[in-house]
Parts: structure tokens; sequence; C-alpha cells
């Protein structure tokens, strides 16, 4: 019989507890912020609507997908993915907010080039970990 190999734990113990808290507070902030009267509007004429979008999502992206052990690219895009969602649907109940396919689209773009290039990142580091070990 073979001996089972211990699983390695799904959360990266020193790195999920301080991502995850700030990808909470980011997350909490980000829709705060966003749906105040007058302020999304006017951070959106100032630095463009979809850019906002890509630099938030591939900021929290990059925080999940570094709290995770296991499968980070895939935790970290559909969580991504349910945020974005989230946040377009707190926007519906406010008058002066309108939820957009569109943002969702952006919010997936960029957890997903977040994703690939962490994912490149680490593989090429860890190459490069394992050449100079010698």
């Amino acid at each position: 019989m073979s001996e089972k190999t211990p699983k390695e734990p799904f959360w990266r113990p020193g790195l999920a507890r301080i991502c995850l808290p700030m990808a909470g507070l980011f997350f909490a902030v980000l829709v705060t912020v966003g749906n105040l009267p007058g302020l999304a509007a006017d951070m959106s004429d100032a630095f463009g609507d979809k850019r906002l979008h890509l630099v938030a999502y591939a900021f929290l992206t990059a925080l999940i997908y570094l709290s995770v052990n296991r499968r980070p690219a895939l935790v970290a895009m559909l969580t991504v993915t349910a945020l974005g969602a989230l946040d377009e649907s707190i926007q519906s109940f406010f008058p002066y907010r309108q939820a957009e396919l569109l943002d969702l689209l952006a919010d997936i773009l960029a957890a997903g080039a977040t994703v690939i290039s962490l994912h490149i990142g680490s593989a090429a580091f860890g190459s490069f970990r394992e050449v100079t070990k010698s």
C-alpha cells in the first residue's frame, strides 16, 4: 500500500491572513465610494470608467490569487467574477447608478489578465529558483 501524502492547506497561511482582509476592505471601499452620489461619475470622467474597473479588479484578483494554495487561478477568477456581479447588482439599487454588463466584462478581463500574469510570473520565478539552487 502506498502512503498518502499530506495535502497542502487551501489557504497560504501567511499571505491569506494579510491579503484576504485587505481584499474584503478594498471591496467594501470600492462599493461604497463607487455608489456615492456624484463621486463615481467624477472619477469615471477623470480616469475612465473601464480603466477604473480594470485596475480595481486586477488588484482584487492579485490579493485573492496570492492567498490560495490550491487552484489559485480558478479561485481568483470565480471569486472576482462573483464580486463584480455583486458590485453591478448593488449599483442597480441606486437611482443615480446603472449596472452595466460591460463593467462586469471589464472586471472579468482584468481578473483573467492578472491570473495569467501571476501564473506565468510564479512559474518563471519557480524555474529561476530551481536553476539557482545548484
